[in-house]
């Protein structure tokens, strides 16, 4: 029992440190060039496509892309003559990181945000106990749900620190299939349990 703890920690400490490596590879800038145009730069792992995605302030699709370029570097002037003034979210996902940036067009003017990165956070269930690792790039409130039949059972705030590392005993809840729900800000991350 305590080496098949220390093979699950091992295992959850390799995935952390891989997806802490692969933070690192996903950066998205918006250059404008002029008041209806702007580069969009999106740089990757080399071997990683992604699908970039322009929403307005009301979560509207303005445009879609899938890149299926294994290339690490991707760069496109965009003409964004025909949007209209306002904000908008440019959004790039890569296996398990997204990257956004937030934009403004107005009076002819493009003004762009601070890019923000997510990494899909880690959940594993093991001998009765269910571990959460989340890297929080964005210091952004967290809370940890457990739910059975859509149904809370636990819930716990656990605040704005960067690394989260929770480990929930579950051995003593009845069988069933529950589902452990992660909150970080707007985002919602779920992972279903069966306990048998």
């Amino acid at each position: 029992m305590k080496t098949m703890l220390k093979v699950t920690f091992l295992f959850a400490l390799v995935a952390f440190a891989n997806i802490l490596f692969a933070a690192g590879n996903l950066k998205v800038n918006i250059l404008p060039v002029n008041s209806e145009k702007a580069v969009v730069a999106v740089s990757t792992l080399s071997d990683s496509n992604f699908n970039l995605t322009i929403t307005d302030d009301m979560d509207n699709i303005i445009y879609y892309q899938e890149n299926l370029s294994t290339e690490g570097n991707y760069r496109k002037v965009y003409n964004l003559a025909d949007l209209e003034d306002g904000a908008y979210k440019l959004t790039v996902v890569s296996d398990d990181l997204t990257a956004e940036r937030q934009f403004n067009k107005s009076h002819g003017k493009i003004v762009v945000g601070e890019e923000k990165t997510t990494i899909e956070p880690f959940f594993g269930y093991e001998a009765g106990i269910l571990r959460c690792s989340y890297l929080n790039f964005n210091k952004e409130d967290m809370a940890l749900h457990f739910f059975k039949n859509n149904e809370l059972i636990y819930s716990k705030s656990v605040g704005k620190g960067f690394n989260l590392q929770e480990a929930l005993n579950l051995s003593k809840l009845d069988k069933g299939k529950y589902e452990a729900v992660l909150y970080a800000g707007e985002k919602r991350f779920s992972y279903p349990v069966q306990i048998q």
